[in-house]
């Protein structure tokens, strides 16, 4: 019973990535996956292993790292982890404000996904936990992060990005990532195999959709690929659906959360797959895509959705019409309690799990930004 309840914590860690861009950093923070051991609990599948969830207490969103790591979002607040190439780890733990907790009486945890490397045991020191392990010689390397302090587990997954040389000027330090954007652009989860990232959303009809987008989130073309999709008894052909915006496969409809695993060669990895913890959406309620253009009339009027960023992140209205966005928050604490459009003279609190109305006129034309109070989650509104 203690190791299924671990588990069902562990899994609400496993989440779609925070987006750094730009952020030297000793590990990067990717939201999915890399090689993992056969049937692991604590890291999704990738190769064998758990599955993400598709929808978490903690919600992805970009992070400041204070002590230079990557961080992800907890159920408590946040977690960075700081790896280097040489298996030295240190994971400080964060409040909501990015501010140190006591890790003093902590105990932890790190579970490299690579088959044959040591589970390596965190013990404090000063204010975080640290641990030795061996050296790194992988590129991509996902790292599942347990910490207990006062009985209570908490979990964070990481996916680095590691390179014998590092990224950015010549003289950087080798442990230097490269910053990917994982936020879900079409209200699904993201997971990635090298520089290719993949979004996949299930909808109660059965269908299952993933996009594949580049390091920068640009469409890769589709012609061609083919995958398959496999849940409990059943198995579909993931082909390019009939718009070529995204792969789509069929398979039994469904009403609640189900492991789905996606088979999809990729060119860095000729037998990738992945399992996901998928909540079927209708469809006539999924996300529409960013860049999604409102319909103008009386009024303009268009949902975003609000959980560790914003679905869709950008928004185009006609200049001089009324427009009211209505903004759903799937989540609550964090950095998405207030709204600013600095442009359009707003400043909104959004309340946790509740939707907000926002009226007014965008008499203007151009590109404005959007985001919270803290300006880690930005969209953008673009008046025609």
């Amino acid at each position: 019973m203690g190791k299924r309840i671990i588990a069902a914590v562990m899994a609400l860690g496993l989440v779609a990535a925070c987006s750094k861009k730009d952020a030297p950093a000793e590990a990067q923070a990717p939201r999915a996956a890399t090689p993992s051991k056969p049937h692991d609990e604590a890291a999704p599948h990738s190769h064998g292993g758990g599955a993400p969830h598709a929808h978490a207490e903690a919600a992805p969103h970009a992070h400041i790292s204070p002590h230079g790591g990557l961080v992800e979002a907890t159920p408590r607040g946040h977690m960075e982890l700081v790896a280097a190439r040489g298996g030295t780890y240190r994971v400080y733990l964060l409040d909501e404000d990015l501010q140190v907790r006591p890790v003093d009486g902590a105990s932890g945890t790190v579970k490299v996904a690579k088959g044959g490397y040591p589970e390596v045991k965190l013990t404090p020191s000063g204010d975080h936990l640290a641990g030795q392990g061996p050296e790194h010689s992988d590129d991509h390397l996902t790292m599942v992060v347990t910490v207990v302090r006062d009985g209570k587990p908490e979990v964070a997954r990481f996916s680095a990005h590691l390179e014998a040389h590092g990224h950015g000027p010549e003289g950087a330090s080798p442990t230097q990532m490269q910053a990917h954007d994982h936020t879900p652009l079409h209200g699904g989860i993201v997971a990635m195999s090298g520089d290719t990232h993949l979004e996949v959303l299930s909808l109660k009809s059965g269908e299952v959709r993933v996009w594949v987008t580049d390091a920068f989130r640009q469409p890769l073309p589709l012609t061609g690929k083919k995958g398959t999709l496999e849940a409990v008894g059943a198995s579909a052909p993931l082909l390019p659906g009939t718009t070529g915006e995204f792969l789509t496969g069929k398979l039994p409809p469904a009403d609640g959360e189900r492991e789905v695993t996606v088979r999809l060669p990729m060119p860095d990895e000729p037998e990738y797959f992945i399992g996901f913890m998928l909540t079927p959406v209708d469809a006539a309620k999924a996300p529409p895509p960013a860049g999604a253009e409102v319909k103008a009339g009386a009024a303009q009027e268009v949902t975003i959705t609000v959980q560790g960023g914003y679905q869709p992140s950008e928004v185009t209205l006609k200049q001089g019409v009324p427009a009211r966005l209505r903004f759903v928050r799937k989540d609550s604490g964090g950095c998405g309690d207030e709204l600013l459009i600095p442009d359009f003279g707003v400043k909104r609190p959004l309340p946790g799990l509740s939707e907000t109305v926002v009226d007014f006129v965008p008499d203007k034309a151009g590109t404005f930004p959007f985001s919270c109070g803290m300006q880690m989650m930005k969209g953008t509104l673009v008046v025609r």
